[in-house]
């Protein structure tokens, strides 16, 4: 069974082209002159049209996913810090490792989100709780994206610079693990949110 031939777009757009231009050469002067003012217009909108398809780059899809994969992470967190809220006087000395987003309206550069996100796996890692396997997991994949976006724009990253005394931070209080966890969680949403905002100006490589 012989299958129909599809042209491509500009193929038939040229032969359209070609055919529209001969009827004017073969129509009379009086026509061609109410026709003729016509002609560069449709022409630049016809030269125009695939450069206003609307169709979406590979960075466009990478901050689509990265972004609604954030969302997904602090849907969990919410879940999850809901079901434990530790006594406010609670404090613990070396809580300043776990990072924290800057203050007012600065916003984080995509290289340390991506060193905070980092420091937020070793934290998750050495934790080791069964209820945030699946943020830890979300987290990690997260990673990938903010380090995919962050080179796309030639961005610096660097690894988690802390990750040694955290670790040994979140092992000498295992005993307040629960506790922890809510701090770890709450500053990871915050983060989250801030990446939100990073989203809509990625290009921009440093913190402001």
């Amino acid at each position: 069974m012989n299958k129909r031939r599809t042209l491509p777009a500009f193929v038939l757009d040229s032969a359209f082209f070609s055919r529209f231009t001969h009827r004017l050469s073969n129509s009379s002067p009086q026509a061609f002159r109410m026709t003729n003012f016509a002609m560069p217009a449709w022409t630049i909108l016809w030269l125009l049209a695939p450069l206003c398809s609307g169709r979406p780059t590979a960075t466009d899809k990478l901050i689509r996913d990265t972004r609604l994969l954030a969302r997904t992470v602090i849907s969990r967190i919410q879940e999850a810090n809901n079901q434990f809220k530790p006594a406010p006087s609670l404090i613990f000395s070396g809580l300043d490792l776990i990072p924290e987003p800057l203050k007012g309206n600065n916003l984080e550069s995509l290289g340390t989100v991506d060193e905070a996100l980092g420091c937020f796996i070793e934290s998750l890692d050495t934790l080791q709780m069964d209820n945030t396997l699946q943020i830890q997991t979300d987290v990690k994949n997260l990673k990938v994206l903010v380090r995919s976006l962050a080179t796309s724009y030639g961005c610096s990253v660097s690894r988690c610079e802390k990750a040694h005394h955290l670790k040994r931070f979140l092992q000498k209080n295992s005993a307040f693990v629960f506790t922890i966890r809510h701090v770890i969680l709450d500053r990871l949403q915050k983060y989250l949110i801030r990446l939100l905002r990073t989203l809509d100006n990625p290009k921009s490589c440093k913190a402001s």
